[in-house]
């Protein structure tokens, strides 16, 4: 099992040092024991802030990554398995007009197993919250790559994993929408790893921890010079020949995938 980094120092490894500032978190109080009244809730939501020191399972920030500025969104698998919540929705929504306000590329770094449980259907509806925020972000031109963790899978690996424009994973991270625990019997867990994600194209490269920073601000750099203007742009040349040209990575690290959704003219 790949050593699991908390949203801090997943935050530090890729941050230069001393940039990174935290958004404040939406304002509202989480009603006694959730949506649900799901008796011991609260006493979970205690236990998980005690151990980690988070008040949810996001960290939401502002930071440079070797000189360019991103709005970085880290989650704490120990608050609750990185579960998305109400309030998990509230502060990723807020990230992502933070990010459209300010014009910056957001940066996910996931470790989630999806949806909190003790939400229900809420928990649900906030994987919808994030792909709105995910698609006005892209149709506003601003870059998103998104680094999955171990583990990403469920909802989080649905929208902000998958939804990107880019996505790096970290050697040996269990990622895939069905979690170790709802698999069938049978499943071949290879098949839900980050190399296997990338040799089938869901993502575009599996990057050394040493190399994570490095590589993100190659991308964000290239990403970041092709970004639309707020007005609709003429199209530009296709960027699939830019990245081949300026990034070094194996053949099986890039799919035309990426390449297309960057295009200006490329809109859902």
């Amino acid at each position: 099992m790949p050593e699991r980094l908390s949203a801090r120092e997943v935050l530090a490894l890729v941050a230069d040092a001393d940039s990174f500032r935290e958004l404040p978190a939406p304002p509202g109080d989480p009603r006694p024991d959730g949506p649900l009244a799901w008796r011991g809730y609260d006493a979970s939501r205690a236990r998980a802030a005690e151990r980690t020191g988070e008040q949810e399972s996001v960290v939401c920030g502002t930071a440079s990554v070797d000189g360019t500025r991103a709005v970085l969104i880290a989650f704490e698998f120990g608050f609750l398995g990185g579960s998305l919540g109400e309030r998990t929705g509230d502060r990723l929504v807020a990230a992502y007009v933070h990010a459209r306000e300010h014009r910056l590329p957001v940066v996910p770094l996931i470790a989630t197993g999806g949806s909190r449980m003790q939400e229900g259907i809420l928990a649900l509806t906030q994987l919808q919250r994030v792909a709105r925020q995910s698609v006005l972000t892209r149709q506003a031109g601003l870059p998103q790559v998104a680094v999955v963790r171990d583990p990403t899978t469920g909802g989080g690996w649905a929208t902000l994993g998958a939804g990107a424009d880019v996505v790096l994973a970290l050697p040996g991270a269990q990622v895939g929408f069905a979690g170790s625990r709802v698999r069938p019997p049978d499943a071949d867990p290879c098949a839900y790893t980050a190399e296997a994600q990338t040799a089938v194209g869901s993502a575009d490269a599996v990057v050394p921890v040493r190399d994570l920073r490095s590589t993100l601000a190659t991308w964000l750099t290239l990403l970041a010079a092709r970004r639309a203007p707020a007005a609709p742009a003429a199209p530009a040349a296709p960027a699939r020949h830019l990245l081949h040209s300026r990034l070094k990575f194996p053949s099986t690290a890039l799919c035309s995938r990426p390449a297309r959704r960057i295009l200006p003219t490329d809109r859902p």
